[in-house]
């Protein structure tokens, strides 16, 4: 297959080289077209006004000044590449995307702006061991297995999402997204007449839900040791019931 490869971790992470290494021994002639810099948590950012310097590292190697939806709509868009992707595959993110992390994340939303070009689209996450290690082979070698059965089913209307936890036990399920509550914590100080913030940290917690006729959340698989598909839609919905009780 030929396949765009682009992240939010940046053109160096040890996720996409990983992912790369993996999936051109299975025969795939990859691209990689990565930010030039972090740009975690930048969801569906585009840039609209300015220019965008793309690096040339080698033939298969970019990377650009920009974010990672810009890492899908530019070489789209400019003939970068020298042939029509048959899949844009973003990741392995550094950390899981679960939850209403996908809307957050810069992993997902190249993900999603390649399924909104019509290309099937895979967003993969990792998550770290208690020891700050990451295991991105096990991850590339089951996605480079499963690569086909998985661009056969993706159409214009959602993007598949993989995570897959540190010490994951060889499982794969399908999961509907958790509920995940943030409990940011802000620090103000003073500097003459500016005011610095500073996030210290994120707690989060995960929610039960009462829909036992969902498929489990996708947190409660990964706390398991089990990795976690869902296909999410690309396209925003209404509350049709709220609607109907709208007074204008």
């Amino acid at each position: 297959m030929h396949i765009l490869l682009v992240n939010d971790d940046g053109y160096k992470a040890e996720g996409i080289n990983t992912l790369f290494s993996v999936l051109t021994s299975f025969g795939h002639d990859v691209y990689i077209i990565a930010p030039h810099t972090e740009q975690s948590a930048k969801s569906h950012a585009m840039t609209v006004i300015g220019d965008v310097t793309i690096y040339k590292h080698d033939e298969h190697h970019y990377s650009l000044e920009g974010t990672p939806a810009d890492c899908v709509i530019i070489p789209l868009q400019a003939g970068i590449l020298p042939f029509k992707p048959d899949v844009v595959i973003s990741g392995i993110n550094h950390g899981y995307n679960l939850s209403s992390d996908t809307i957050y994340s810069g992993t997902c939303g190249a993900a999603r702006q390649a399924q909104m070009y019509g290309y099937p689209a895979i967003a993969i996450s990792a998550n770290k061991d208690n020891d700050g290690k990451y295991d991105f082979v096990s991850p590339s070698k089951y996605l480079a297995t499963k690569l086909e059965n998985f661009v056969s089913i993706l159409d214009g209307e959602s993007f598949l999402s993989l995570n897959f936890p540190p010490h994951w036990n060889g499982r794969v399920e399908k999961a509907s997204l958790g509920v995940i509550e943030y409990n940011d914590d802000y620090k103000i100080t003073e500097d003459g007449d500016k005011l610095i913030l500073k996030c210290s940290g994120c707690k989060t917690h995960w929610l039960n839900r009462d829909d036992k006729n969902l498929y489990p959340g996708d947190n409660e698989l990964c706390e398991k040791a089990i990795a976690t598909a869902t296909i999410i839609n690309i396209h925003p919905s209404y509350d049709i019931g709220r609607m109907n009780k709208l007074i204008l």
